[in-house]
């Protein structure tokens, strides 16, 4: 059976195609920069060019879909469609064209589903870890064991939040950089300091950033997923891009295409993160909600591991 999920996000809208027999092989796992989300932050709204782009790519998923014969896809949206003021105008056309219901979910089912593609992986032998999930317009921060999601925060910010709010020069000041990292410690929770040792970190920021740092010519998930990466790297990492335009970071080796002018705010959140929890290594995850939502599917059609 071929299973598909979208993830459509403020920053990016993800398909993964896997088919599902004795194991679980993955046939596709895009991620395409859409920036729906993109002036949110000031209108409330998403606007009509950034529905065409969502639109357009959702085209693409659905068209590969259909021609690899998937018979189950599911479609969740996160941050940007849980707080625009014209969601349903949007979820509308996209059931309208393409007959996909999307799900708007909720921070705490954005943290499960999560857990579940942590949990059901072996990036981590740990029996108890923390998850940062960097999106772009939230970010969830997660404590779990083997047994069970035990806690979460969905925090109200991302690289494209964190980008609309204080990000006003090319390349950023000091000021502004500083500004940024004092409100995302004003945000993040005392509740999870010391429940553990490992950091496992998800989403494009810090996919992206173990590009950078490993340098890679493309994306490369075998080699990025599982890396460690140390605080003292990604404050590295965060002085070269800081010093540098977005048109200058387009050329930096590991880049991803379209997340030059986000990618440094949203180093920042990792590295306040890190910071305030005091832990010194992130466990790279290539993984995130799309996988989650397979986990649970699976789970409840033929017992595909605990959800």
């Amino acid at each position: 059976m071929k299973c598909a999920s979208i993830d459509i996000g403020t920053n990016t809208v993800l398909l993964l195609i896997v088919d599902v027999g004795d194991t679980i092989r993955e046939i596709a796992d895009i991620s395409t920069t859409v920036r729906l989300g993109e002036g949110l932050q000031e209108t409330g709204y998403i606007s009509q060019d950034a529905m065409d782009r969502g639109l357009k790519v959702l085209r693409e998923y659905t068209d590969m879909a259909a021609a690899g014969k998937v018979e189950y896809i599911s479609c969740v949206g996160t941050s940007a469609l849980r707080e625009a003021k014209n969601s349903r105008k949007f979820l509308d056309l996209v059931e309208d064209r393409f007959g996909i219901p999307v799900r708007i979910i909720s921070g705490r089912d954005e943290a499960r589903y999560t857990y579940l593609s942590v949990k059901n992986d072996d990036i981590t032998d740990r029996e108890r870890f923390m998850i940062v999930d960097i999106g772009g317009g939230s970010t969830e921060i997660i404590a779990g064991d083997r047994g069970a999601l035990q806690d979460f925060a969905s925090l109200p910010i991302g690289s494209v939040k964190l980008t609309e709010m204080f990000i006003g020069n090319d390349p950023p000041v000091e000021d502004e950089i500083r500004a940024a990292a004092g409100y995302i410690r004003s945000l993040l929770d005392k509740r999870f300091v010391g429940y553990a040792d490992v950091l496992v970190g998800t989403g494009g920021t810090i996919t992206t950033l173990a590009s950078i740092i490993l340098g890679c010519a493309y994306f490369d998930k075998e080699k990025i997923h599982g890396f460690s990466v140390s605080i003292g790297t990604i404050c590295d990492a965060i002085d070269m891009l800081q010093t540098m335009t977005v048109a200058e970071r387009k050329a930096v080796k590991g880049m991803e295409k379209g997340r030059e002018d986000i990618i440094l705010q949203g180093a920042v959140l990792l590295r306040e993160v890190m910071l305030f929890y005091g832990i010194d290594e992130c466990v790279v995850s290539a993984k995130g909600v799309r996988y989650g939502v397979i986990y649970e599917h699976l789970a409840e059609e033929a017992g595909y591991g605990a959800a």
